[in-house]
């Protein structure tokens, strides 16, 4: 017997926007799997915490929000732009991407456009996926091959 292992195609749509000052940003779409299981390692670091198996302290609730901006910066996936203090230009690496969304001045403005940018994506995509899977549904035909009405099937819910 011959066994085929495949491999799960991870897929998400990225895109070049427009930041500011002539930087562009390439951001994935918010449903990239390693932006969503920081954000599940996150909100696991959270719930250990309100359920009092972890202290709260101030260190923790500062690490709780780099965490997040960590998180975020999965979606960053490159730049064009970017210009260090030695004027010349920043390299993308993930190493980077989580430094300018951790601890750079500008942090906030690029969260906040990141991702307001990887929502939009992610709905284009599910709003696509909504209109194909329509399609398919509402081009059947309800007529049999004989020409009689189908019946509609009816619902078991109550």
């Amino acid at each position: 017997m011959l066994i085929e292992i495949e491999e799960e195609k991870i897929e998400f749509k990225s895109e070049w926007f427009d930041f500011k000052d002539g930087v562009k940003l390439l951001i994935a779409s918010a449903n990239k799997p390693s932006f969503n299981r920081a954000l599940e390692l996150n909100g696991i670091q959270a719930e250990q915490e309100l359920n009092g198996y972890k202290e709260i302290t101030d260190e923790s609730a500062i690490k709780a929000k780099l965490g997040f901006n960590r998180s975020v910066a999965h979606l960053l996936l490159g730049w064009s732009g970017l210009i260090g203090k030695d004027k010349k230009p920043i390299e993308y690496s993930h190493q980077t991407s989580e430094l300018i969304c951790t601890s750079s001045k500008q942090s906030f403005d690029i969260i906040v456009f990141v991702l307001a940018k990887a929502k939009e994506l992610r709905d284009q995509k599910n709003a696509t996926i909504e209109e194909e899977v329509g399609k398919s549904s509402s081009t059947t035909s309800k007529e049999t091959s004989s020409g009689a009405k189908r019946k509609q099937p009816r619902s078991t819910k109550s």
